[in-house]
């Protein structure tokens, strides 16, 4: 069986280089790659009256997945020599990375930091940081901050 790497991303700008560092892994290790961006919830409250009654919530959610699939099948295009698939969803990105690459067989998961640090990662969390910890797959981390 081939490898495979599940890069999570954000599509933030800092998304640009964990997609190339991690298709460059993926490529070092004969692996096919799947992109996966998750469109995160902001407010769990939100989950279950979604759930309940359509709002606009829905189309935001929505809008915001399709654009998501359209810049990571760019992404794919850019690199016709590599296996790509992408996934994008709507939900937690702390606990559906992890149950997309347990679902998809990954090897190996590629996520990026976004250094923050202090209040701004208290208040934000990191969805890195719980990957990290709860992973029972592997975890490749592209460090963001920059040294000065």
């Amino acid at each position: 069986m081939k490898n495979k790497v599940l890069i999570a991303v954000d599509l933030s700008e800092s998304s640009v280089e964990v997609i190339s560092k991690g298709i460059a892994f993926a490529i070092r290790m004969d692996a096919a790659v799947l992109i996966t961006s998750i469109v995160p919830i902001y407010v769990d409250y939100l989950q279950s009256q979604m759930a309940l009654v359509p709002t606009q919530w829905d189309i935001i959610y929505t809008d915001q997945k399709e654009a998501a699939v359209k810049e990571l099948l760019q992404i794919k295009e850019k690199n016709p020599g590599v296996v790509i698939d992408i996934l994008v969803e709507i939900g937690n990105p702390k606990y559906d990375v992890i149950e997309q690459a347990i679902n998809q067989e990954a090897n190996y998961i590629v996520v990026g930091t976004h250094g923050r640090t202090g209040w701004s990662h208290a208040l934000i969390g990191s969805t890195a940081e719980y990957i990290i910890r709860h992973s029972a797959i592997p975890v490749l981390v592209i460090p963001m901050k920059k040294a000065k």
